[in-house]
């Protein structure tokens, strides 16, 4: 994922050399990722003070694009299988 996970105008790049494994384990990593950044949202939510709007929008965007990530390698793996059955 290092290698060809660059973001920038807007876009991921999914290596379209990348095996299903890779694939999937690149989803993985990357729902672990926003499920970390959750579960310290749900964290700093319940305490008595609130962070800050911003900061916390901007967080929740990012839980955003790194579950349209990890879809974006599940879809390609999917495909990837489906396409060597064929």
């Amino acid at each position: 994922m290092e290698r060809y996970g660059t973001v920038g105008e807007g876009s991921f790049c999914v290596d379209p050399e990348a095996g299903v494994n890779a694939l999937l384990n690149d989803a993985n990593e990357l729902l672990q990722y926003a499920r970390g950044i959750t579960d310290l949202l749900v964290e700093s939510l319940q305490e008595d003070e609130i962070p800050e709007r911003q900061r916390t929008l901007l967080a929740l965007g990012g839980v955003g694009a790194l579950i349209t990530m990890g879809v974006q390698c599940v879809a390609r793996a999917h495909a990837k299988m489906e396409w060597d059955r064929v």
